[in-house]
């Protein structure tokens, strides 16, 4: 059994939680046995991941990461745990599952989300285009760059051409703590009618029911908490997203996009993007951020990106190789 460990949440997102649930199907169609290990109060995700089947266990959500590992059942061990709020733990965590003789491999993240050890994980997995770039990680093993990026297996196929789409996907985050939201509805007026808004399943109830309002004020088509994004790319000619991962599905299905940052901190982890020229990038802090938008908006609709698309929607099986390979699973 190799078990994945990830968090959501507000101040998480679910991007991390997705993605192990895509790995966890490419695990399993290589021959592996995936579990989940997941916090007892994610009951939405730990709902979705009983009934495709998959093993799991619960374990307290509140208690540090270095004491988790006795709580964790035999087998190597995913932490997809390289969020800013968890990084200063990860280490200690990582060291406790070493002290204990377990395998460990680790998915991480770049710039401000990188790890830094010093405890080495037997593999370390940075699944981000440009990450071939870095320097290697603190690891018995380190693999990078865009072809380990995963993402559901329905973004392996062609997508729909761009001709024959019409619609503007706006999705910032699975949670969207930093309320981009609200900042993108109103700089988009003159949109709304082709926006298709996606709401994320850890967006709080109330504030969702806003977000809704707010979208239908304008024309927009809402969508709330979808297991997959890739029916809605399929319709979009250009999106409108926030700095996490969707991006790569943006890329994968050959749709124009532009990044909206909430600030400074966050530019840097998109660079790779910006510089192979995919995406334009918008600083939500910024005094023109409305008109900034709706012109990075209308450079988008007018863009037809590169055929084929440099991330090919094979990152899960790639990866999923990879850790069968390393654990012996």
């Amino acid at each position: 059994m190799i078990w994945l460990r990830c968090r959501l949440g507000l101040q998480l997102g679910t991007g991390h939680a997705a993605r192990c649930f895509s790995l966890a199907k490419a695990i399993a169609s290589a021959g592996g046995s995936p579990g989940f290990i997941l916090d007892s109060d994610a009951a939405g995700f730990t709902k979705r991941v009983a009934t495709a089947g998959f093993d799991y266990v619960s374990i307290d959500p509140g208690a540090p990461l270095s004491e988790e590992a006795d709580a964790y059942p035999d087998g190597p061990v995913v932490l997809d745990l390289s969020n800013p709020v968890m990084l200063p733990e990860l280490s200690n965590l990582v060291a406790a599952l070493r002290a204990r003789d377990r395998k460990v491999a680790l998915i991480e993240g770049l710039d401000h989300e990188a790890y830094q050890g010093p405890a080495q994980p037997d593999l370390v997995i940075t699944p981000y285009l440009g990450a071939e770039n870095e320097a290697s990680r603190p690891a018995t093993c380190w693999i990078g760059g865009g072809q380990y990026a995963v993402l559901g297996q329905e973004y392996s196929t062609a997508p729909t051409p761009l001709a024959h789409r019409n619609k503007v996907l706006v999705m910032l985050s699975g949670s969207d703590p930093w309320h981009l939201t609200e900042q993108v509805l109103t700089a988009l007026p003159d949109f709304g009618p082709k926006v298709m808004l996606v709401l994320g399943g850890s967006i709080p109830h109330d504030r969702a029911l806003k977000l809704a309002a707010a979208g239908e004020a304008i024309g927009a088509e809402i969508i709330e908490a979808p297991d997959s994004l890739h029916p809605y790319f399929m319709r979009a000619c250009a999106a409108v997203i926030g700095p996490g991962l969707v991006k790569y599905e943006a890329v994968a299905t050959r749709t124009p996009f532009v990044i909206v940052c909430p600030d400074g901190q966050f530019l840097g982890a998109q660079s790779a993007f910006l510089s192979a020229g995919l995406a334009n990038c918008v600083d939500s802090a910024s005094s023109d951020f409305k008109p900034a938008l709706a012109s990075a908006l209308r450079a988008a609709l007018a863009k037809t990106p590169a055929t084929p698309a440099i991330i090919d929607g094979q990152g899960a099986q790639r990866l999923a190789a990879a850790l069968i390979d390393a654990f012996g699973e």
